[in-house]
């Protein structure tokens, strides 16, 4: 639009001009130079008309500093073919709350369906929300453009690195028990609702777990096993607040030292919960973790949250929500970088040594 704005007043002037002048040869540029414009704006208003521009992003999962491909899709639905196009795309960090934005140039569309590729890449862990806001077409000059409003978003995360750090399970959290919906898959336990699996009759077995209808069919004694529940010992809260504009590297150090802790929970055979306020259903969530599957899945849920607004006592609102259930232990990090354990703080990394910090931590549950 401002290049046609341009384009009046490069008419305006050489009117002004014939006029002044009284000149001829003005007058008749002038009136070729309008002609001109009028015919382009027309062409630039079906050419927007004919044009339809998507987002889409093939592989969602980047590495942080690592090149990651997003994709242009443009549909020309006239017949005839452009030089060059431009795509602005709009990029925010769910942790930052800054939007950036990024020109794209673009080569010749034809008719039909066109995709071009562009290479970007993330300096900071998180959820990247991107946006494509709004594409440029020019005219057969490539003099005069209009732009045209897109609405198409994307997803990329930038999972963060994780460092192992020493973590020291006593016997009780390890014999932990208490009612959840995971079962051991070595230890029968007590659990009547769930069957871990039928042996043969041992000495000391109790008569009541005789499988009497299996051992009547097969003509011997079967007993049953029942399962052992796996409930988590330790809670996770994660008490991350953006009150102010937090820099990257604080971000970052944060990213990091909550997917090391919960690493290194699950690797030590610890399964926890990792729960937080989640501002989109305004209400405290909670992801179960015991293997990597459930570990990214965690990571995932949560760099996708936003964090405009905060619960003040997380610790009390968790407490209300999951009321009477049993945990040994509650870790608790902040976005001052302060990690507590049943609300004693243990550890204040700060923003210059953490990396330091982090490796020497040894947590006892």
């Amino acid at each position: 639009m401002l290049s046609i704005i341009l384009g009046l007043a490069v008419s305006g002037t050489i009117f002004y001009i014939s006029i002044l002048y009284k000149s001829t040869s003005f007058a008749l540029l002038g009136y070729t130079w309008t002609g001109m414009l009028i015919l382009s704006c027309l062409f630039l208003v079906f050419r927007a008309y004919t044009i339809h521009c998507s987002l889409m992003i093939p592989i969602a999962i980047a590495e942080c500093g690592s090149p990651v491909t997003v994709r242009i899709k443009i549909e020309n639905r006239g017949i005839w073919p452009y030089t060059k196009f431009r795509v602005r795309v709009d990029c925010r960090n769910h942790f930052l709350s800054k939007w950036k934005k990024k020109w794209m140039w673009g080569g010749t569309v034809f008719a039909g369906e066109n995709s071009y590729d562009y290479s970007m890449v993330f300096a900071d862990y998180g959820s990247h929300e991107l946006k494509l806001s709004k594409i440029r077409v020019y005219d057969l000059t490539g003099l005069f453009y209009i732009n045209k409003k897109i609405k198409s978003r994307g997803m990329i995360q930038v999972l963060p690195r994780m460092q192992e750090i020493g973590v020291h399970l006593t016997e009780a959290t390890k014999n932990f028990f208490g009612e959840a919906d995971v079962y051991d898959d070595f230890r029968p336990g007590e659990d009547h609702s769930e069957l871990f699996q039928i042996r043969e009759f041992q000495k000391g077995d109790k008569i009541q777990s005789v499988h009497w209808k299996l051992s009547a069919k097969l003509d011997e004694m079967l007993v049953k096993e029942d399962s052992m529940p796996k409930a988590c010992p330790v809670v996770f809260l994660l008490e991350y607040q953006n009150r102010n504009q937090h820099r990257a590297e604080k971000v970052n150090a944060y990213l990091v030292i909550l997917a090391s802790i919960s690493f290194s929970l699950m690797d030590a055979g610890c399964p926890h919960y990792a729960a937080w306020y989640s501002q989109i259903r305004g209400d405290v969530v909670r992801v179960r973790i015991d293997d990597e599957e459930s570990l990214y899945l965690f990571l995932s849920c949560y760099m996708e949250e936003a964090f405009d607004q905060a619960k003040e006592n997380l610790s009390q609102a968790y407490q209300e929500k999951y009321r009477g259930e049993n945990y040994l232990f509650v870790l608790q990090l902040n976005e001052k970088l302060e990690l507590k354990k049943n609300h004693d703080k243990i550890v204040d990394f700060g923003i210059k040594n953490w990396e330091k910090k982090l490796e020497e931590l040894d947590v006892i549950l």
